[in-house]
C-alpha cells in the first residue's frame, strides 16, 4: 500500500512539473489576450528558454504575436519594451512555421508576418523623416524580404532603399534595389534619376548616362530626367551637351519660371567657351524671366569689364611713338567700361554691398572720373 501511494505522489509530481513548464506559455497566451504585454514578454522569454516548450512551434508563434503586439501598440510604455520587437517578432515566427512539421500554425504566422511588412516600412518612413538613412535602409529591406517570403516583390520598398543607400553614401545597395525596379517597370521616372546617381557614386559615369538614356526613353516628356542629363553634361564639362539638353528643357516648359536658371546655365556655358555675344544674348534672357537675376546681371557687367581690361592692354603693349593708336584704344576701352556700368549698378541695387560689384564700380568710376559717383559708393560703404 505504502508503494502504491508512493508511486502516486511521483505521478503526480511529473503531472504538475509538466504543466508548470506549459503555464509559461498559457500565462503568456493569455496575458497577451488580456493587453498585459509587459506581462506576456516576461511569461513568454521565459517559455522560449524552457527546454519542454523551446522546440514546440506554438510557443515561438506566441512570442512572434507578444512581440508583435509590443512593435504595434499605440502606447510608449508598451512599444519602449524593446526597440527591436518587430524584428524579434519577425525571427520568432519564421522559427515556429520552421518548428511546424505538421503546418498547423503556418497560416496565422503567415498572417502576423504580412502585417510586419507595414511595420518595418513604417519604421523605415520614420528613419528616412530624420535622415537616419543606414536605419532606413535596414528597415525597408526587412519589408522586401517579408514580401519575398510571402511570394510577392515590393517594388515601393525596393525604391526607398534605393533611394536610402543613394543618401546614405551606399551605392551598391541603391544601386541593386533600383535596377530591380527598373527590370520590373517600377512606375515613377525618378528611379532612373536615383540608379544614375547610385552609378555616379561608383564612379561609373558611362552608366549613369546611359540609364538616363534609356529612362528618357520610357518617360520622353519627363523634364526630370532631361535635367538630370544636363547636370551630368555639365559635371563632365560638356558644354555643347549641356546647352542643347537645356534648350530641350526650355522648349517643353517655355513658361516655366525656372527656365531663368537654364538660361543662365546656357549663358554661363557660352562665356566659359568665349562666345561673349551668345553669353550676353542668354544672361538677358534670365532677365526677362526673372528681372532680379543677380548673377546674370553681374556676368553681363563683366563680359564689358574684361573687354575693357583686354582693349587696354592693346594699349599698354603699344610702342611709346604710337599716341594716336593708344588713344583711340585707350577710348575703346572707356566705351566698354560705360555699357559696364548700368549692368554692375542694377546688380548692386540687388545685392547691396555685394564686395564684387562694389569694385568692379569703384575702377569703372575712377578710370571714366566719374568722382560724384565713386563719392556716393564709398558714403554708402
Amino acid at each position: 500500500m505504502k508503494k502504491i501511494i508512493l508511486l502516486t505522489a511521483i505521478s503526480l509530481s511529473f503531472v504538475f512539473s509538466a504543466y508548470a513548464q506549459r503555464g509559461e506559455r498559457t500565462d503568456a497566451y493569455l496575458a497577451l489576450q488580456k493587453g498585459k504585454l509587459k506581462e506576456a514578454k516576461e511569461a513568454i522569454d521565459q517559455a522560449v528558454k524552457n527546454e519542454k516548450t523551446m522546440n514546440d512551434a506554438k510557443t515561438w508563434l506566441y512570442y512572434g504575436e507578444i512581440y508583435y503586439g509590443i512593435a504595434t501598440s499605440p502606447l510608449p510604455v508598451f512599444r519602449n519594451l524593446d526597440a527591436n520587437a518587430a524584428q524579434k517578432a519577425l525571427d520568432g515566427l519564421q522559427k515556429a512555421k520552421k518548428l511546424d512539421e505538421k503546418n498547423k500554425i503556418v497560416k496565422e504566422a503567415d498572417d502576423y508576418i504580412g502585417k510586419l511588412s507595414a511595420v518595418f516600412y513604417t519604421n523605415g518612413a520614420n528613419d528616412f523623416k530624420v535622415k537616419d538613412y543606414n536605419k532606413a535602409i535596414t528597415d525597408f529591406e526587412q519589408a522586401f524580404k517579408i514580401a519575398g517570403m510571402l511570394g510577392k516583390t515590393d517594388t515601393t520598398a525596393a525604391y526607398n532603399i534605393g533611394i536610402s543607400g543613394v543618401l546614405a553614401n551606399q551605392p551598391k545597395v541603391a544601386a541593386e534595389y533600383l535596377k530591380k525596379c527598373i527590370d520590373l517597370n517600377f512606375k515613377d521616372p525618378k528611379v532612373f534619376i536615383f540608379y544614375a546617381r547610385s552609378l555616379k557614386q561608383m564612379g561609373d559615369t558611362t552608366g549613369a548616362m546611359q540609364a538616363l538614356t534609356e529612362g528618357r526613353g520610357r518617360y520622353p516628356k519627363e523634364l526630370s530626367i532631361l535635367l538630370e542629363q544636363a547636370q551630368v553634361y555639365l559635371e563632365q564639362g560638356k558644354s555643347e551637351q549641356l546647352i542643347a539638353s537645356l534648350k530641350e528643357a526650355i522648349s517643353k516648359e517655355p513658361n516655366n519660371p525656372g527656365n531663368a536658371n537654364f538660361y543662365f546655365l546656357i549663358g554661363k556655358s557660352y562665356d566659359d567657351s568665349g562666345n561673349k555675344v551668345e553669353a550676353e544674348n542668354y544672361y538677358k534672357k534670365a532677365i526677362d524671366v526673372n528681372p532680379n537675376f543677380f548673377e546674370a546681371y553681374y556676368n553681363i557687367g563683366a563680359i564689358f569689364v574684361n573687354k575693357a581690361s583686354n582693349i587696354q592692354k592693346q594699349a599698354n603693349d603699344l610702342p611709346l611713338d604710337k599716341v594716336k593708336e593708344y588713344n583711340a584704344l585707350n577710348d575703346s576701352a572707356n566705351v566698354q567700361l560705360q555699357l559696364a556700368l548700368p549692368w554692375l549698378e542694377k546688380s548692386l541695387s540687388i545685392r547691396p554691398g555685394d564686395k564684387l560689384s562694389t569694385t568692379a564700380l569703384k575702377e569703372a568710376y575712377t578710370r571714366l572720373k566719374m568722382y560724384d559717383k565713386l563719392k556716393a559708393l564709398n558714403a554708402n560703404q
